[in-house]
């Protein structure tokens, strides 16, 4: 293949840009200590990348897995040498694995053979990377202008149905889902399709709005690979789209014990414990994936909820308090510890609460009926009133009650 950036380097490239890799995930068993040190390298925390990447080692038997995530740490720590002796670790126990990370070490010391050699072998393996990650890698930039670098990709290393899973992907990425589709369903043509066929086009549909398309896809996927704990993972999302919680949960269950523990999937588990109402149970899942990922914005919004669900008050003041550090006019924080306000006698606090949320136009109809039933607290029965009258009309029909029963006799 020319080195020319055609078509298909595009796509590839194209891919990268988004940063959209597959990451496939089989059942085994792996310790708190691993899925820690990959959060921290997701976050730039190197040095406790590392710290948990040592802590893998603490019990035997030792995985490949353990290598690739310190060497990888190493690797962002400049630590080159030792991280090229934690890669060849891993190639000991799985021929090719670590191949690209070797590749990648290699071209950033400048050994330029070394640096080609590892990439052919990535090339030749069964975990050979799209060209667009050595073609948008900066890492690999010195080697683009070697003679060597360009005739090893005169050979053509993919295969038609590799381009367009990658080009499928790409899409979906793009929000392109239609045109996936089409391209994915062109390629699904027997029971002998690959399972990776079926998750991408589950997931294009997953992203359109097909929920029940998307759930027969990712069940499809999971027949033909039922080692791929994800593809369980996937049917708990469609699941919970198409609001069949206990089917979602058990789904997602199965994907976090056949996973040993992804804390990624919890954040999912406490939400759809949530739509069954078991909000203690959800907020305590909610603190596990926490632990994990600390800034996740969507999962302390929601630990504020749960908890204030839960009546565990102050643990839910707690939690709003921290979000209103970085968002101190967010309507829907407000209203939630107004609400904790007037459940534990503190209307004035409410209401404070309350009028801010309503500057905003954020759920009027139901703000003034919570601002009237805290001045209805405080005595303020005409004020009161007057707050239910605007929220009656306004549709609120809770609102409509309370003043027919509390203002009208």
């Amino acid at each position: 293949m020319p080195y020319s950036l055609g078509k298909s380097v595009k796509q590839h490239i194209a891919i990268l840009a988004i940063h959209l890799i597959c990451l496939v995930g089989y059942s085994q068993k792996m310790p708190s200590a691993y899925y820690k040190a990959e959060v921290a390298l997701e976050l730039n925390d190197t040095k406790n990348a590392l710290s948990w990447a040592d802590s893998c080692f603490n019990a035997k038997p030792y995985r490949y897995q353990y290598y690739l995530v310190k060497g990888q740490a190493q690797l962002k720590a400049n630590l080159f040498k030792e991280a090229i002796e934690t890669f060849l670790l891993a190639e000991k126990q799985r021929t090719g694995v670590a191949s690209y990370q070797l590749a990648r070490a290699y071209c950033l010391i400048g050994d330029t053979l070394n640096c080609i050699e590892w990439t052919r072998r990535n090339l030749h393996s069964v975990f050979r990377e799209p060209e667009s990650r050595y073609q948008l890698n900066n890492d690999f930039k010195f080697a683009h202008s070697l003679k060597e670098w360009q005739n090893l990709w005169l050979i053509e290393w993919y295969s038609p149905i590799e381009k367009d899973i990658q080009y499928a992907r790409y899409l979906i990425s793009n929000q392109n889902y239609d045109e996936a589709i089409e391209l994915l369903n062109k390629r699904i043509k027997s029971k002998k399709s690959k399972a990776e066929l079926f998750e991408l086009r589950g997931q294009a549909h997953l992203n359109a709005g097909n929920f029940s398309l998307a759930l027969k896809d990712f069940e499809n996927a999971y027949h033909r690979s039922k080692r791929n704990y994800s593809y369980l993972a996937l049917q708990a999302e469609a699941s919970y789209s198409l609001n069949q919680n206990g089917k979602a949960l058990t789904q997602i269950d199965q994907a976090i014990d056949k996973s040993g523990g992804k804390p990624d999937y919890l954040l999912l588990k406490a939400k759809i414990l949530s739509k069954q109402n078991r909000w203690s149970e959800a907020y305590e899942t909610l603190k596990k994936y926490l632990e994990y990922y600390p800034n996740n914005t969507e999962a302390n919004l929601l630990l504020a909820r749960y908890a204030y669900e839960s009546g565990y008050y102050n643990d839910a003041l707690l939690a709003i308090a921290k979000m209103l550090k970085f968002t101190p006019e967010n309507p829907g924080l407000l209203v939630l510890r107004g609400k904790i306000y007037l459940n534990t006698d503190q209307p004035r606090q409410a209401i404070i609460d309350f009028e801010k949320a309503i500057s905003q136009n954020y759920n009027t109809a139901e703000l003034y009926l919570l601002k009237g039933l805290a001045l209805l607290k405080m005595g303020e029965r005409e004020e009161a009133c007057k707050c239910f009258s605007i929220s009656g009309s306004l549709g609120n029909i809770d609102a409509q009650g309370l003043h027919y029963n509390t203002c009208k006799h």
